[in-house]
């Protein structure tokens, strides 16, 4: 009896589906697949037509069936490919353009609705945009690969004036054009310098020359090649290392700039829970492990033994150079907020528990990155804008597409 019923259905919808085609005039077929006069309609509607000659007007209309015809073998070559957006995939997508022009879903929602487009078309629009953007993004910008060769010959011819590093540096010159000075007594001027500030070092070696110099506002490109080896890496209080000039020894403050990030040299334990030991006896384990570890100074030995992570476990633990960016939220806000030298209290990512051990803390300039990884970017996109172009022409060569006048 179910069977007969589901077959009635099938069949009814069969027929609407005939009836609404017929009403609907079949304007191309794409392989399976059809696209109806009212698909062109809907989107010619959106084009202010007016002062258009009737030649223009076809042409145009020529071109979006066009389009039409690419959406379609774009969402045919997903489908085959697996690539399906899930509702949440939709929703979250919605929250991310609410929030990008400052709107809530709801408002973005009215917002859609008073422009007199559908909203529940709206939303399958925006799903078959997201399913074709995972497709290239899968086929194509995943797999373009740049080689260090593209991106330096890149970097050579091309300038990046959006990105110079505009800085305030500070100058500390300890003059010495006769070369007599002892760099262990320059050494101790210039930590003194640091700890102390320049008025009591200067009191306190009063036959040192020492000159300060403000160097506001100056693009880093304009700095001598010495000066930017030199701000490439600072230590935690924005002081280059000590170097030489022709005027005499020469150390940095970087005072206020766009293009640094703070760095962290780091270590950690990573720990999970399991069925033979709960939340409580894992903390406890952190916990003198922490003792221990700074009693003995031997985190190192902690996370060589009892870490999960083991690809830094047999480094002790270490994760090198790292910024914020580079690790979860959790991870980075603990992390930004140690002390060197300190261990942390144990803390939960989606990884599991974690406690640090923070050597060390730098500041280092990101121009550099920032120019290389627009490099990339805009190398990729070539490639893959190529490799699109080929693939599309490849596929409507292979494709069944009948334009029915």
């Amino acid at each position: 009896m179910n069977k007969i019923k589901f077959l009635i259905i099938l069949f009814a919808l069969a027929l609407f589906n005939i009836s609404y085609a017929l009403e609907d005039k079949i304007i191309a077929i794409v392989n399976d697949n059809v696209i109806l006069n009212s698909e062109l309609n809907n989107k010619l509607a959106t084009i202010n037509l007016e002062g258009t000659s009737r030649l223009q007007a076809a042409k145009l209309k020529k071109d979006i069936l066009d389009e039409i015809i690419e959406e379609s073998l774009l969402e045919q070559a997903a489908n085959r490919l697996g690539i399906y957006i899930s509702d949440i995939d939709l929703q979250n997508r919605i929250k991310l353009i609410a929030q990008n022009q400052n709107l809530t879903v709801l408002q973005l929602k009215e917002a859609v609705e008073e422009q007199n487009i559908d909203y529940l078309k709206y939303l399958k629009n925006l799903r078959k945009r997201i399913q074709i953007d995972e497709l290239f993004r899968i086929q194509f910008t995943s797999r373009a690969y740049i080689s260090e060769e593209e991106i330096q010959s890149y970097l050579k011819s091309n300038k990046f004036e959006n990105i110079d590093n505009v800085m305030n540096i500070r100058e500390y010159l300890i003059e010495d054009e006769t070369n007599q000075l002892d760099l262990s007594k320059v050494n101790i001027l210039v930590k003194g310098i640091k700890a102390n500030g320049l008025e009591d070092t200067k009191n306190r070696y009063p036959n040192m020359k020492i000159k300060i110099t403000n160097l506001s506002g100056t693009p880093f490109r304009n700095l001598p090649d010495i000066y930017q080896s030199n701000l490439n890496i600072l230590d935690k209080d924005s002081y280059t290392n000590l170097f030489k000039t022709g005027k005499g020894y020469v150390f940095l403050k970087m005072v206020s700039s766009s293009m640094y990030s703070e760095e962290y040299k780091v270590s950690h334990i990573l720990l999970k829970t399991n069925p033979m030991e709960n939340l409580k006896s894992l903390k406890e384990t952190f916990y003198r492990i922490k003792r221990e570890a700074s009693e003995k100074n031997n985190f190192s030995d902690h996370a060589q033994k009892h870490s999960l992570d083991k690809a830094s476990a047999i480094k002790g633990g270490s994760l090198g150079w790292i910024n914020k960016k580079s690790v979860v939220q959790e991870f980075g806000r603990v992390m930004s907020n140690m002390n060197v030298g300190g261990i942390s209290e144990p803390f939960k990512t989606q990884f599991g528990w974690h406690i640090l051990y923070l050597e060390d803390k730098r500041i280092k300039n990101i121009s550099k990155d920032v120019a290389r990884n627009q490099v990339i970017s805009i190398l990729k996109e070539r490639k893959v804008k190529v490799a699109k172009r080929e693939w599309l022409a490849k596929l409507k060569d292979q494709a069944y597409i009948e334009i029915i006048e």
